[in-house]
Order: C-alpha cells, then structure tokens, then sequence
C-alpha cells in the first residue's frame, strides 16, 4: 500500500486574497494615494451600510475600514511597515528597506481594491491575524458595495492590530507615523477621522466611534518635527517615545 503523504495545508480563500503580492507594487501605490486633507468626507450611510455587512460576515473583530491616504513619498526599494508597542499603547510606521524583511513575518495592513483584487499599501510586524471566522463571500461583498458606489479610491480595507480596541490618534513624523492612544497624547488636536471599527450593539450593526484619527500639533503643524531643525535619531521604540515627549506630545 502506497504511504499516504500530506499536501500542502490549504489556505483558506480570504487570508490568501490578502496575502503579499509585490512589495513594489505597494510602494508605487502608496506613492499614488492623496493626503487625507484631499480626501471627501466619508457619508454615514455608506459606513452604516459597511457595519451592517462586517456584522454580517462577522468581519467585526478582525477587520475594519479605513480613509485611503498617504503623507510623504517612499524610496525605491522600501515599504511602510509597522510595529505596535506599549506604555503608551501605539503603532510606529516607518520607511523600511525590503532587502531586511521577511515576508513570512510580516503581513498587509492596509488594502486598496483595485480590478484584480486588494493590494497591500502599509503593512505590519507579525503574520496574518486568524481571519477564519470571517464567513465565505466576505471580500466580495465588500468590493462590491465599494464598486457599485464608486468609493475604491476613498474607503480601504484594515486588518486591526493590536491597537485596535483603544481610540488612536495618528500623527506623521519625517518618513513614519506614529499611532498613540489618544488618552496619552498632549498638545495635539484631531483634524480628520480616518479609521472606523464596527460592532454588534444590542444584536445591531453599529459603528464605533473614531476608532482612529489623524491628529495635529496645536502648533498647527501637521508633523511632529519642524522643517529647519535637526531631526531626532529614531533607532529604536525607547528613540520615539523620548523625541515625542522632548516634543511635548506624551
């Protein structure tokens, strides 16, 4: 009798559809996207509608929806690739060199729909959150209800991190942003929401309150470090945190 010998392990439809496509591919689109203060407000039908079909799919705890945008433009060569940290709770996105990742370790944050399916624009430490308790049919249904009211270029879709249960505010430093819970921040004021979460209340689809926002210094200006300064060597987590505070920001 002929031994037995497992195949490969299937990857289910979903997970695969969000996997890593071409790292260039995304850096070319993230070059492409508008800034969030060039986007059109989000109606709150079409994010009522998105709750109704996230609780649907029970999408909810895994994913969320997000304003497509971007603030700089990125090298040759790289991708903007975060990594969440603690005390406080955020999220450091930062220009990263492809030759130094791994993309088994890492997996696509932010997506845009385009004709031939999502591309990754941002992406995150860690491998792909278990998305299996998303139901069959999911995806599509999403590009559809983005197709037919021609909201590809304005609403994207997120894989939540581990950010994701505590109000964030986003703020853009030189090539990076920087997600910190908006408890902890000082001296900064929102400008524009830019990242919804959903939930079921009471056994109805419900969008949460700004689950993220882009935030700006009261100063006015939109980066953390001002042009014509030197900017601070961030190297590591423990750099961040003690350039934010020198900034007055936590």
């Amino acid at each position: 009798m002929a031994a037995l010998v497992a195949g490969p392990p299937l990857i289910p439809a979903l997970e695969r559809a969000l996997g890593i496509r071409s790292f260039s591919e995304s850096r070319e689109l993230y070059n492409s996207l508008r800034d969030d203060a060039h986007q059109p407000p989000v109606a709150s039908e079409h994010l009522q509608n998105l709750a109704a079909l996230f609780v649907r799919y029970n999408a909810q705890n895994a994913l969320g929806v997000h304003l497509i945008h971007g603030h700089f433009k990125i090298p040759e060569d790289t991708i903007l690739l975060g990594a969440d940290f603690q005390e406080p709770k955020g999220r450091w996105a930062k220009v990263t060199q492809v030759e130094t990742i791994d993309p088994a370790t890492v997996h696509g944050h932010m997506f845009v729909l385009r004709k031939d399916g999502v591309c990754a624009y941002e992406y995150q430490d860690g491998t792909m959150p278990d998305l299996s308790a998303v139901g069959e049919g999911f995806l599509e249904g999403f590009a559809n209800y983005l197709t037919m009211n021609d909201l590809q270029d304005l609403i994207g879709l997120q894989v939540l991190s581990g950010c994701g249960d505590h109000s964030m505010s986003e703020l853009i430093l030189d090539e990076g942003t920087v997600m910190l819970e908006s408890s902890a921040l000082k001296g900064c004021t929102p400008s524009r929401i830019t990242g919804w979460k959903f939930e079921v209340n009471h056994g109805n689809p419900r969008v949460c309150q700004a689950n993220e926002t882009h935030s700006k210094m009261k100063t006015g200006n939109h980066k953390v470090f001002n042009a014509g300064k030197p900017l601070p060597k961030l190297e590591s987590v423990d750099d961040l945190k003690m350039a934010l505070t020198d900034a007055g920001v936590i």
